[in-house]
């Protein structure tokens, strides 16, 4: 039920704010201009030094009716359980991976990982994963 109530957060949320910096303090003014102007839906990427530590002060200083939080660009399942212990609500990640897929699913954490192939799509979806994004986007989109 926990997936199913960030997921449904999100869709009336209508956008997430996908937050990349060059320090944990700019991420965080980053975040918080977001909150204040009314986006309450934040993805912290993990090319953001301290990543973890941003989404962890992010939670201790909104309540959860302010913040929906998640990290982004996670490349492994290592680096997404860091993300969920310290308050990561949803998990992004360019790439499909089936052990993120799997440590998600563990702690019924959203999983939202991108594919470019059918194949990839069909391994994600047999995984589980919550939302398929196609990435990269040019790949397909207008250029």
């Amino acid at each position: 039920m926990k997936k199913i109530k960030v997921l449904q957060r999100i869709v009336d949320v209508g956008v997430v704010a996908v937050v990349r910096a060059e320090s944990e303090e700019e991420a965080l003014n980053i975040a918080k201009a977001c909150i204040e102007g009314g986006i309450s839906a934040i993805e912290i990427t993990f090319t953001v030094p301290g990543a973890d530590k941003v989404i962890a002060s992010l939670k201790k200083t909104f309540s959860s009716d302010e913040l929906i939080v998640g990290a982004g660009t996670v490349l492994d399942s290592e680096t997404a359980r860091i993300a969920i212990l310290n308050g990561a609500e949803y998990i992004v990640s360019p790439a499909f991976d089936l052990e993120t897929a799997k440590l998600c699913n563990r702690y019924q954490v959203p999983y939202m990982a991108g594919c470019m192939t059918i194949t990839e799509i069909i391994h994600a979806m047999e995984a589980g994963c919550d939302i398929i994004k196609i990435f990269p986007g040019n790949a397909f989109g207008p250029s």
